[in-house]
């Protein structure tokens, strides 16, 4: 049985890539050009932002995966859709990468939603960076670009929100390539000065084009900075926390710090070295919160103690992973959504949304989570019985139950 199913899973493999390699080629070799595409506050003064982090996956993409995303763009209507990293996981070539992001992406060119990314640590380990954001850009919807490619790293960049007149730029969103690996160090990388340079030239060239004043911002990266240490403790509070085995001791985010409800499931994985971020933040004043991925199973808003321009914190925003490729718990499992208005820019709406609250508790989303995890081999089996030329979805369906049945007994 095993056989058979390397066997078919191999079959599938070979035709899509022949599939694929009909795809269109690039549509620009440019990676520096910004969007046509004009983010804009609506006519209530309102805008959403969903975020997904470290979908991480390859060609065919978990059915809980998807899901989750078509039903998080269907259920929220964010305005933008921004993907924080580890956003595929590809174990080979360049068409794999291009492939893994048109399963990924093409809910969000579906719904017509505007979306963006910055990378992770995994996204370039065996196809580069500048090939994946060639891959994003040829997708309509897509807002990502390279600000600057002299910077470390790859699509550093910013994007700006109109205000609901269209007169003047009302917000602004950084997105910054948080790197994957510390060469000289080790441990994961940082934001490096370079980054933050450009950060404050382009901070001080919206508050120049605003009229002296600063255009307040949200900054969306892979890895989250440093400070994240400051904020734990031992002990327990209304945060869940991880058994530390060298601490012998149970590890919690700060209750004076974190929000009720804030989730730490595994120890946070900063980068190594310390590179400033927050210290250049504060001085700036401009930056809300910064939003990240990377720890799948961490979900909390910290207030740390930098502050903004406005005296209200610089909040350190966790998201767990959406994906089912690599390590998760159901518990958090999901997306965030960060909500905007026009009539407070000098502050935000967060809250993140289980897979549970998206699709719900019945048995259709335990057999999702089932073929996405231990049965996802005879997913990709039903897939194939799909395209039977004689009652092909129908005999889908009967497989997946009795197998489902079977596995669950």
């Amino acid at each position: 049985m095993k056989k058979t199913m390397k066997a078919v899973l191999a079959l599938v493999l070979a035709l899509t890539m022949l599939l694929g390699c009909s795809a269109t080629a690039f549509a620009a070799t440019d990676l520096t050009t910004k969007s046509s595409i004009n983010l804009q506050f609506n006519e209530k003064g309102k805008f959403r932002i969903l975020q997904f982090a470290d979908t991480q996956d390859s060609i065919f993409l978990r059915p809980g995966t998807a899901a989750l995303v078509k039903e998080s763009i269907a259920k929220f209507k964010p305005g933008l859709v921004v993907f924080t990293g580890d956003n595929t996981s590809v174990v080979g070539t360049a068409l794999e990468a291009k492939l893994a992001l048109k399963a990924l992406l093409t809910y969000c060119e579906d719904a017509k939603v505007p979306f963006t990314c910055v990378f992770g640590n995994h996204d370039a380990e065996k196809v580069s960076k500048e090939t994946h954001l060639k891959y994003w850009r040829e997708y309509k919807y897509c807002m990502a670009y390279d600000a600057d490619p002299t910077l470390y790293g790859t699509a550093t960049h910013n994007l700006t929100i109109k205000s609901s007149d269209g007169k003047s730029t009302a917000f602004n969103l950084w997105m910054f390539d948080s790197n994957m690996y510390d060469e000289a160090n080790g441990g994961y990388d940082y934001i490096h000065p370079d980054q933050l340079a450009w950060y404050k030239k382009t901070s001080d060239a919206l508050k120049t084009a605003n009229g002296g004043s600063l255009v307040p911002s949200i900054c969306f990266q892979h890895i989250i900075p440093n400070e994240i240490m400051d904020y734990t403790t031992t002990g327990s509070n209304d945060s869940i926390g991880y058994y530390d085995g060298n601490l012998k001791a149970n590890v919690v985010l700060d209750p004076a710090y974190c929000e009720k409800g804030s989730v730490l499931l595994e120890h946070p994985c900063p980068g190594t070295v310390n590179g400033g971020q927050l210290k250049a933040f504060a001085e700036q004043g401009d930056v809300l919160g910064v939003v990240t991925g990377h720890d799948h199973v961490n979900d909390f808003v910290v207030h740390t103690n930098f502050k903004t321009a406005k005296s209200t914190s610089i909040d350190l925003i966790q998201t767990a992973g959406a994906g089912f490729r690599s390590y998760g718990d159901d518990r958090v499992r999901g997306v965030r959504v960060i909500d905007l208005d026009e009539t407070n820019l000098w502050s935000y709406t967060t809250k993140s949304y289980t897979l549970y609250d998206v699709l719900g508790y019945g048995k259709d989303v335990h057999q999702l989570t089932y073929f996405s995890k231990d049965g996802y081999t005879y997913w990709i089996i039903s897939k194939v019985i799909e395209c039977l030329p004689f009652a092909g979805p129908q005999l889908a369906e009967i497989f997946r139950n009795a197998v489902y049945s079977a596995a669950t007994k």
